[in-house]
């Protein structure tokens, strides 16, 4: 279906943030953990109408591989209580509101949307990207109000307590203004984030991209790595993924050709092998003189990822991102998902990797829409769920237990 639709976009909206518990016995019959009994396996997001009236909706699906998920009559309105860019884990969304000032914990079952738990919280303007330090302790990190400053807060994601600071990172250079904080990942016990500097708008991105690396032991700064091969903080799992951890332990960063389209339009990959807190020298992917503009990436496992990037060839329209396989020793796209219709948007969350698939949404311009499966071995594309009820757009989709 046509998604006539504008939503604030990544650049001028950094993300809003807002375990299971087992059941034990006394004898051996084992109890069923009720998330399991009521909540759907997946969730989808849709949206109805254009920016700044909107509307969000959270749908349950036990499956991704058939049938329809309906939004006429079905699913949980979330609008005030959180937005898309939200964290999950083991069946629960964490969240930012940076209106009430709360950090919530949300549960999806029986089609509502329930309080789990908030507590009031400030220490940040903004949640501008994640990672998991173990099941328990979720990280943050942002700014501060003049967006001149980092902060972290370590949270206990079963009690929302947390441990809040500020990172000794380097000051924002003369001539710019802000700090910009993208990816973070969280390995062999140092948390890497990528950040960048910005001037006024509408001057250009610092031509550079930065990596923070911290000691998680004692929550100290301890050293910049940064590249001038292209500019910015990349994206973060909030909104649109592209930085992950590989099987081996190595640590990829991607950097966006949309934040740094005023500085050259320059996107790149970075790679931190396992063990170390430095670039490895042998390994920079430069989209750019490879033939795209990379602006999302998921690790599908192997030496294999998802890309999404701008289609040049498509124009007269915003649909212009598409999706392919990606080999990341060459950074070579291997093979084009023609079978997935281009995405209006590049800041969507929406691939899950499972049992040896992918499974993609996407908005597309015309037709229907469906959960599209990508199997990794025999390299073939299918149709799966299909999505329906009179929403405007996709959103994002996520796995809950």
């Amino acid at each position: 279906m046509f998604k006539n639709f504008r939503r604030y976009t990544f650049l001028f909206a950094l993300a809003l943030i807002p375990v299971l518990n087992s059941c034990s016995s006394d004898d051996d019959e084992e109890i069923v953990d009720p998330v399991e009994e009521t909540q759907g396996k997946y969730t989808v997001w849709l949206q109805i109408g254009s920016w700044p009236n909107t509307t969000q909706y959270v749908l349950g699906a036990n499956s991704l591989t058939e049938g329809t998920i309906d939004l006429t009559g079905h699913g949980a309105e979330v609008t005030g209580k959180s937005a898309y860019g939200i964290i999950t884990k083991g069946g629960y969304y964490y969240y930012y509101n940076t209106t009430s000032g709360r950090f919530s914990k949300f549960k999806y079952e029986k089609e509502l949307y329930n309080t789990v738990l908030e507590v009031p919280y400030t220490h940040m303007a903004d949640v501008s990207g994640f990672t998991w330090i173990n099941d328990k302790t979720l990280f943050l990190i942002g700014t501060n109000g003049d967006q001149d400053k980092v902060h972290y807060s370590v949270v206990d994601i079963e009690t929302l307590k947390m441990t809040n600071g500020v990172l000794d990172a380097p000051a924002v250079p003369a001539g710019f203004n802000d700090f910009s904080l993208g990816n973070i990942e969280f390995t062999n016990g140092k948390v890497f984030f990528q950040f960048g500097y910005t001037a006024e708008w509408p001057n250009p991105w610092q031509k550079k991209t930065y990596i923070g690396v911290v000691d998680y032991a004692t929550l100290k700064y301890e050293k910049t790595l940064e590249s001038t091969t292209s500019a910015g903080p990349g994206t973060n799992k909030l909104w649109l993924s592209s930085s992950f951890v590989d099987d081996n332990g190595n640590t990829y960063f991607a950097t966006n050709v949309e934040w740094s389209s005023i500085s050259g339009r320059q996107s790149a990959i970075y790679r931190i092998k396992k063990g170390t807190t430095e670039l490895d020298a042998s390994y920079t992917v430069n989209q750019s003189t490879l033939g795209y503009e990379g602006v999302g990436l998921w690790y599908i496992g192997g030496t294999k990822a998802i890309l999404k990037y701008i289609d040049p060839a498509i124009t007269g329209t915003t649909h212009i991102y598409v999706f392919a396989v990606m080999d990341l020793e060459t950074g070579k796209i291997t093979k084009k998902l023609t079978e997935i219709p281009a995405d209006g948007d590049a800041y969507i969350q929406n691939i899950i990797v499972e049992d040896g698939k992918v499974f993609m949404i996407t908005n597309a311009e015309t037709g229907k829409d469906y959960v599209y499966i990508y199997d990794i071995a025999a390299q073939t594309v299918k149709t799966g769920l299909e999505i329906v009820g009179g929403y405007d757009w996709v959103l994002r989709l996520d796995k809950m237990r």
